[in-house]
């Protein structure tokens, strides 16, 4: 089984408060708390395990929080090797009332400088001598302070090691991060849309958006599109997944569990549409739970036969 590595370079501690008649300006009382280790390399590593893969999750971690962050991920049996600086680890807090639609979300912002920049990189070179990582997932944002290159250069050092690297962030990041020729990038259709700077109409506007990606450096293209399901274009593939009507109770994370399933089913040597497919079905599978980045596996057996990949000529 081929390993899996993990990048977090802006994790978090994730609070979740459960409050009814949640209200502006005055004292409310939580009736559940709840303290994960957050980031969407995170998910995406819970996802990983929960399938069973050989995965190992890293980043940077700092402070009082960086140590519960780390005393988490080892209570759910997720290997990981963080690089641990002066800055504290932020904190994410999300309120819950299901009197309210939608969650109340209040978000901090990490930091850092380019002297952890550089540590980081020191410390990715090393693990990276372990020849049995043959894939990787970077997801998020990037703290502030550090190298903005920072994902192109990981992916350059992983190209010339050919270990096949997986990019999920956005904005300036991702636009940066193509040049560096990743296997894979995974926006959605309104990242893509806000990178590319014009509104995508159609599905074959999509698709086009995706075939210029391929030509600025991108390997292969996945785009999430919601309710809609998904597209996977390649140098010379076009793939629509779709999956059947659920219920949804919550997306947050959906996406983050698609790149854990394709990530899964690539360290397995399946083939492109074969990880498509995985990965839109456990997306699925975390639309349909409570929780954020996880999977039920029984739900997910369910699910992925019921998942169709059709390839689109155009």
């Amino acid at each position: 089984m081929n390993k899996i590595l993990t990048i977090t370079l802006n994790p978090a501690i994730d609070v979740r408060y459960s409050i009814e008649n949640f209200t502006l300006g005055n004292v409310n009382r939580t009736k559940e708390i709840e303290k994960n280790a957050g980031g969407k390399g995170i998910n995406v590593s819970r996802i990983i395990n929960i399938l069973g893969g050989d995965i190992l999750a890293t980043g940077i971690i700092g402070g009082f929080t960086g140590k519960l962050f780390l005393k988490k991920l080892n209570e759910n049996s997720i290997k990981n090797d963080f690089l641990e600086s002066e800055y504290e680890t932020r904190t994410c807090i999300a309120i819950v009332d299901k009197n309210i639609d939608g969650i109340t979300e209040i978000l901090e912002s990490g930091k850092g400088d380019l002297e952890v920049s550089n540590n980081f990189k020191e410390k990715f070179s090393e693990i990276l001598q372990d020849d049995s990582i043959k894939i990787i997932c970077a997801s998020g944002s990037l703290l502030k302070g550090i190298d903005p290159l920072m994902y192109n250069t990981l992916i350059e050092k992983s190209n010339k090691k050919r270990v096949k690297f997986i990019l999920d962030t956005s904005g300036e990041t991702l636009l940066a991060g193509i040049e560096a020729k990743p296997f894979l990038i995974k926006p959605n259709k309104e990242e893509l849309e806000f990178i590319l700077n014009r509104k995508l109409e159609t599905e074959v506007d999509i698709i086009n958006a995706g075939k210029e990606l391929i030509c600025r450096g991108a390997q292969n293209v996945m785009i999430t599109l919601g309710g809609s399901g998904a597209l996977l274009v390649t140098a010379d593939r076009i793939y629509k997944g779709t999956f059947p009507k659920v219920t949804i109770k919550n997306t947050v994370g959906s996406g983050d569990s698609t790149v854990g399933g394709f990530a899964y089913a690539l360290s397995q040597d399946r083939t492109l549409s074969e990880c498509f497919k995985l990965g839109i079905a456990c997306g699925t599978t975390n639309a349909m739970l409570d929780t954020t980045g996880t999977i039920d596996m029984d739900i997910l057996n369910d699910i992925l036969p019921k998942i169709k990949i059709e390839e689109i000529i155009l």
